[in-house]
């Protein structure tokens, strides 16, 4: 039985995920979804500043650049 009072749709969303075995009680579900909602909405400000920087003409950087940079961050080899 629920803690909380929530939408059918969102009770089996919660159900499907105790299911799964991954969380053991409703307040663990939402937890998590409220900690990734909470990360997502972080990025969001980088997003759409990239955005609207390729809007305006800027190429960014090739993908292999951006590989390269984050292998030398981190101190990985090509061959990794």
């Amino acid at each position: 039985m629920s803690m909380y009072k929530f939408p059918a749709s969102v009770s089996e969303l919660i159900e499907k995920q105790l299911a799964s075995g991954r969380y053991q009680s409703e307040d663990e579900v939402l937890e998590a979804a409220l900690l990734r909602l909470d990360d997502e909405s972080d990025d969001w400000p980088a997003v759409k500043e990239t955005i609207e920087a390729l809007d305006a003409g800027d190429n960014g950087v090739s993908l292999d650049d951006a590989f390269q940079d984050v292998r030398r961050r981190h101190s990985l080899s090509s061959e990794e």
